[in-house]
């Protein structure tokens, strides 16, 4: 699989920048999921392709953050018409915001394990004010697994278990984190990745009020490769 970033921040972009978004390709190119879809990420993805030629959208949560950009993909697909709806996998909570996505360009599933094309997609609750997911996608013998908006969690820790690529929210640094956090502290993702014995770490929804090279020394500590993910660059899985 291939993982490309289309937006790395939240809860708000950063001057450029975009909130989250996460594409993955299967090798051979014929299945493309798009995971989470929030502010500014449309027009990231529409320099890849169109959503006209994605297999599913996954969303985490319905944070504005996390899926705001759902609602003009649905004019996107207006003008771009596919043979049938596209399928998207969201939470049923908070149901006004679900509500939103209910058009006839949209096919709405509730989080459930898929297969979608070539890729097997598995959830999992986590802690989060409002129903959340991890998501884990397996293909080309390679499992990819993304945190979703989390703090630590034991079963997030077990779904995480011998990720070949862990994408991990690191909303807050470690003097801002409490246990009662709606993010895992960058420190808590380094921990996360050591503990899971994940091959590799990338940490997203970066806060734009924090210096990302602080946030990526704290994570350094326990899991010494962990790595920025990077707006527009391409992760082979």
């Amino acid at each position: 699989m291939k993982l490309k970033i289309l937006g790395n921040n939240g809860p708000f972009p950063a001057p450029g920048g975009a909130c989250s978004g996460y594409l993955l390709t299967s090798d051979s190119g014929d299945t493309r999921i798009l995971i989470d879809c929030g502010t500014g990420v449309l027009s990231r993805l529409m320099e890849t392709c169109g959503p006209d030629a994605l297999d599913a959208v996954v969303l985490s949560h319905l944070h504005f953050d996390h899926m705001s950009d759902m609602l003009p993909m649905q004019y996107a697909l207006q003008f771009n018409p596919r043979p049938r709806p596209l399928p998207v996998y969201a939470p049923l909570t908070p149901e006004p915001v679900r509500a939103l996505l209910d058009c006839p360009f949209y096919d709405l599933w509730e989080p459930g394990d898929e297969t979608i094309g070539e890729m097997r997609v598995r959830f999992t609750l986590a802690r989060h004010p409002v129903e959340t997911y991890a998501i884990a996608v397996e293909c080309d013998g390679a499992r990819f697994v993304y945190t979703g908006d989390s703090n630590h969690d034991a079963l997030v820790e077990l779904f995480c278990e011998d990720a070949d690529l862990l994408l991990a929210d690191c909303g807050l640094s470690k003097a801002d984190h409490r246990f009662t956090s709606p993010h895992y502290s960058a420190e808590l993702c380094g921990m996360l990745a050591q503990s899971a014995h994940a091959k590799r770490l990338l940490l997203t929804h970066l806060n734009p009020k924090y210096d990302p090279a602080d946030l990526l020394a704290e994570a350094r500590e326990a899991f010494p490769d962990a790595e920025l993910a990077e707006m527009g660059r391409e992760y082979d899985i």
